[in-house]
């Protein structure tokens, strides 16, 4: 296949939350990222029809993944083997793949990449930087689109072997040292707070002082929720609930 018709392919996985649904998840998006492929073949109108309905199936992983799985499903379906055969197999392969890249996509890039780029931006907000936006975008976007290109590429070269791709990159180990660069941000925003706290006025003492008690504690208690599998996004949500009722 051309390296344009791939392409092709893959900017059209970019689309694939464009039509979510809670019948069937993303299959309307996947189905319109592979439909050219039947094009491709010049297959007749009733193998089209049957080929866009298996597709039409139930079908939902997390999308930055979800090229990956695409890129399998094209070769599997470009193998010149039995029809029925190479519909068992299409079928196998989408629902094997879905559910672990689903739980791979969603600890790594939901809960904690995503935390690790949005508690920086902020950071650099709160310092009055103009640049945090781009800050984001700069620790987010590129690797995940990176996963998504390459994966679908090694998908479709591979086949079935695609997901050693998948594999080397270990997304639970470095998701874990993501979440651990997030404590260490935190801990530095810690800083910048208490720092914020000691220039308060007189009439604000008790909150100057119990800041060098408080703010240590909640690095600690942070680190150790993290530690037991607690979300980075929650911890930061309860602290600003905190913050807002010691304020108010």
């Amino acid at each position: 296949m051309k390296t344009s018709d791939l392409s092709g392919f893959f900017l059209r996985s970019l689309f694939i939350m464009a039509s979510l649904n809670f019948r069937r998840m993303q299959n309307l998006g996947f189905t319109y990222a592979i439909s050219p492929l039947s094009g491709l073949r010049k297959e007749s109108r009733e193998n089209c029809v049957a080929f866009l309905l298996r597709h039409l199936e139930y079908f939902n992983t997390h999308p930055y993944l979800s090229g990956a799985v695409l890129g399998s499903t094209i070769r599997l379906e470009e193998e010149d083997t039995a029809a029925a055969a190479r519909e068992a197999a299409v079928a196998k392969l989408k629902k094997s793949l879905m559910g672990p890249y689903a739980a791979l996509g969603d600890s790594f890039f939901w809960g904690s990449l995503r935390p690790l780029a949005g508690v920086t931006a902020a950071i650099l907000a709160y310092e009055g930087c103009i640049w945090a936006p781009f800050a984001f975008l700069l620790l987010f976007n590129p690797l995940h689109l990176w996963i998504r290109w390459k994966g679908f590429l090694e998908g479709y070269r591979q086949g079935w072997q695609g997901i050693v791709y998948i594999q080397s990159w270990d997304l639970p180990r470095r998701a874990r040292y993501l979440r651990r660069g997030s404590l260490v941000i935190l801990g530095l925003a810690t800083v910048l707070l208490a720092e914020e706290i000691q220039t308060l006025s007189l009439d604000t003492l008790w909150l100057r002082e119990g800041a060098t008690i408080v703010v240590p504690a909640a690095v600690l208690i942070s680190y150790y929720a993290v530690s037991r599998g607690l979300s980075p996004l929650l911890i930061l949500y309860g602290m600003t609930a905190v913050c807002m009722v010691m304020t108010s």
